[in-house]
């Protein structure tokens, strides 16, 4: 129950009663003369207006009391001074008001004549079938049971709140002919939640429960599938206009593509399918599935949601693949979503999509490369690994034939080359012998004689060179000597055992100035018994600035 509607005591007025809320209280405020009274913390309204209250609450489920029922069948009458409304009630009630009062206790209708009453008024203003339309609402939680109880909503642009709603029921026999005619039309069409349909109805009033529905009996499929229809070409236009609907197709794929991300149910015999193809095709395909819903409302988070995750490690992937396995086209309209299309779009990687078959695209089918299954998705890829296998062989064959030929050519200069260098080698050999053996004549005369004087000359500077040598050597060894005493007195294990220590940088170099070290830096000071890492807080200089001196 959402509130109450009650007749006064005085019966000039309706009084209105429901806890906060902020679409009630823009429809009451909608009721002619209605008003507040924050003490009693109650809406009232002229009871001259029942027909239009309770055509407002009514549609929010308020509960009425007899009154209001015995009001609009006109059985009970309103007093004159509720038809003329006023600020401020009248203190004495009018001769009419009396009698108005009076009648009170005449016959009441009951509560089933009351309903009987309301059933006939409808089914004499609605006697035949009409045709409705409206977005369904909670029919997929009916979906395991004979009868199908759901609602129809109309909805305004851009509000979050249905503006009216109905009840509606499909009673089994009319769901086991109408549902599978619609699974078999052509496009194919499953009924589901969001859809917005065109129904043929016939108004009906159930009095044991006092309950106004709708009861189907028909449904025209042309209408929902040209709505799809129109918001798939709507959303392909915006792509259009962002200069988005080619960018993922224009991609090109990796060669080979052998990593290969996933998106799609683990459940779908499609992905069995798929994931079997790549297996048997024994191209060393690595495959990562990141799970998620093909179908109803979940479905748009967790595909964007791996979209990010895969553009997020794009680099360790080669294509991604979005599969679903085929389905009605009200089944793949939900993937006919502008974000989830601008997602798809801006992808870094290539995106195949095998989501349906070739009759029902979606807006993904038409941004990206589409195939008509997941096992059509599989068959691309192997093709693309097999054809670059193809083209590597192909490649090597020519290569070899190129160097087999190249090898051969060469081999026979090379031997023509041999054959001209040996002639050529031979009379430069003879010719040499002939040179050489007169220059060793002449040589050898002139040799000894120049021995002898270079023999002399060598003797001498022996001489001089030893006495030479050790002088040097004398020096140097004293030289050594001061350099061995220096070492010792500026070894760093000495000037560390009297207290010093050596500061080194991140780097592992020595700090030799305050310049060289910076606020925050880590720092490594070895001692004489070990070392300690400490990072720098604030920084002194000793050295004054030039205007200070």
């Amino acid at each position: 129950m959402t509130g109450t509607v009650e007749l006064d005591q005085d019966g000039t007025r309706l009084l209105i009663r429901f806890p906060y809320r902020e679409d009630l209280v823009a429809m009451v405020k909608e009721l002619p003369g209605r008003r507040w009274d924050p003490r009693q913390k109650v809406w009232s309204v002229p009871a001259a207006n029942v027909s239009e209250v309770f055509d407002q609450c009514s549609r929010h489920m308020f509960e009425f009391a007899p009154e209001i029922g015995s009001l609009l069948a006109g059985t009970l009458t309103i007093p004159e001074a509720s038809k003329t409304p006023s600020l401020e009630k009248s203190s004495s009630l009018t001769e009419d008001a009396l009698t108005a009062t009076a009648t009170k206790g005449a016959p009441a209708l009951s509560i089933s004549q009351l309903n009987e009453r309301v059933r006939d008024c409808l089914r004499n203003t609605f006697a035949d079938p009409i045709w409705v339309t409206g977005e369904v609402i909670d029919f997929d939680k009916s979906a395991a049971r004979e009868h199908r109880f759901f609602q129809l909503a109309e909805k305004a642009p851009r509000a979050h709140r249905p503006k009216a709603v109905v009840d509606v029921a499909m009673f089994g026999r009319t769901a086991e002919a109408l549902l599978p005619k619609l699974a078999q039309g052509e496009p194919p069409m499953t009924l589901r939640d969001g859809l917005e349909i065109r129904a043929l109805v016939k108004v009906d009033f159930y009095p044991a429960s006092g309950r106004f529905q709708v009861i189907v009996q028909d449904i025209d499929p042309s209408f929902t599938l040209g709505k799809l229809a129109l918001t798939k070409e709507q959303i392909l236009r915006e792509l259009v206009k962002l200069g988005l609907a080619e960018r993922n197709r224009m991609l090109g794929l990796r060669i080979p593509a052998l990593r290969i991300g996933v998106l799609t149910s683990p459940d779908a015999d499609g992905w069995n399918d798929f994931r079997r193809h790549l297996e048997e095709s024994q191209c060393g395909f690595e495959i990562t599935l990141l799970p998620i819903k093909v179908q109803g409302n979940d479905l748009k988070p967790t595909l964007l949601g791996g979209l990010r995750w895969f553009a997020e490690h794009s680099d360790d992937f080669d294509a991604l693949c979005i599969m679903r396995g085929g389905g009605s086209r009200t089944d793949l309209a939900w993937f006919d979503d502008k974000d989830i299309a601008v997602a798809v779009a801006n992808h870094p990687l290539k995106l195949l999509i095998g989501i349906g078959h070739q009759r029902d695209q979606s807006v993904l089918d038409a941004i990206a490369h589409s195939e008509k299954t997941p096992t059509a998705v599989a068959e691309f890829l192997v093709r693309g690994v097999e054809s670059a296998r193809e083209d590597v062989q192909e490649r090597g064959t020519r290569l070899a034939d190129a160097v087999a030929d190249l090898l051969a050519d060469e081999q026979s200069r090379l031997r023509e080359l041999a054959r001209a260098i040996q002639r050529s080698s031979n009379e430069r050999v003879k010719d040499a012998n002939y040179r050489l053996s007169n220059a060793g004549r002449d040589i050898a005369s002139h040799t000894k004689l120049r021995l002898s004087h270079e023999h002399n000359s060598i003797r001498e500077k022996v001489t001089r060179l030893e006495h030479v040598s050790l002088r040097i050597c004398e020096r140097k060894s004293t030289k050594l000597q001061h350099c061995e005493t220096r070492r010792r007195l500026l070894d760093p294990v000495r000037v560390l055992q009297r207290g010093f220590a050596i500061v080194r940088g991140e780097n592992g170099r020595i700090a030799p100035s305050i310049d060289r070290i910076s606020a925050e830096q880590s720092l490594r000071v070895q001692f004489r018994d070990g070392h300690a890492n400490v990072k720098v807080n604030a920084i002194e200089s000793n050295t004054q600035p030039e205007g200070n001196q």
